[in-house]
């Protein structure tokens, strides 16, 4: 979610050595949309689950569809349990609404071709898929850890007055949770653009003035962190941008740092 905030001043140009081919000049734009076609035709699909319910329309018993997309394309902890290791991916090309979708693109339109003009394509497929496996096991890791504040808070407060301890919350506990969303992807690329070229001007909805990369993406962490303790804004994975951000600062020092990559 949080990538609705960006959005580059200019995109890199490339390189003369870059242009000797038309596959090599439009590749970046090429695999950006590619990827956008992908997500959007993942909310459709999602769309066409929901209708195919609202019109009763069952295959072999269920809802054919929904169950396919519930078990196999967004990620919850039953299906991390079940070793349905793929959804920790598949639940990155997934999106509930068409606005959490349109923020998402539109960020990765803004910082997909400059990401991948600067690292290379591979470079941006690993930190995608990093990006979203980080941003999932933070997310469980986060929610693990407000499940046991919360119960050992509980329990203190039960067992004064003689009670018994309350179970987990259950929108922690349960295994539907689903997790959606492209955020944590996102948020690993434009990390490590923003390692590369801090100075970078970007524009940070809603301030009218361009800034530097290294302090949107500073503040968005500052923002996440605060908003994960003192679990503000509900709705928004805080722990999950939190983890995308991390694997692309660590990617970057580990894999990309020492690189030699053309000057822009």
């Amino acid at each position: 979610m949080s990538a609705r905030f960006f959005t580059t001043r200019r995109f890199f140009s490339l390189q003369p050595h870059q242009r000797s081919t038309k596959w090599q000049q439009y590749k970046p734009y090429i695999v950006t949309y590619t990827t956008v076609g992908v997500c959007c035709s993942g909310y459709a699909y999602n769309l066409y689950a929901d209708d195919q319910i609202q019109k009763g329309l069952r295959k072999r018993g269920k809802y054919w569809h929904r169950s396919f997309i519930d078990k196999h394309l967004i990620f919850t902890r039953d299906n991390y349990n079940a070793g349905r290791w793929w959804t920790l991916v598949t639940y990155s090309f997934m999106h509930p609404t068409l606005f959490h979708l349109a923020v998402n693109m539109f960020a990765f339109t803004s910082f997909g071709p400059m990401a991948i003009g600067i690292f290379g394509l591979r470079s941006v497929a690993a930190m995608w898929l990093g990006g979203s496996v980080s941003g999932m096991y933070f997310s469980m890791l986060g929610d693990d850890y407000k499940n046991k504040q919360a119960n050992s808070s509980r329990s203190w407060l039960i067992t004064q007055i003689g009670g018994r301890p309350l179970p987990p919350r259950a929108e922690r506990a349960s295994g539907i949770t689903r997790h959606v969303g492209s955020s944590a992807s996102l948020l690993g690329i434009v990390t490590a653009v923003a390692c590369r070229i801090p100075r970078q001007s970007v524009y940070f909805i809603p301030i009218p003035k361009a800034i530097p990369i290294y302090g949107a993406i500073g503040g968005f962490a500052v923002f996440s962190a605060i908003a994960y303790a003192q679990e503000l804004v509900p709705f928004m994975g805080h722990s999950g941008h939190l983890g995308g951000m991390a694997f692309g600062i660590a990617y970057y020092v580990l894999a990309l740092r020492k690189k030699r990559f053309p000057r822009r």
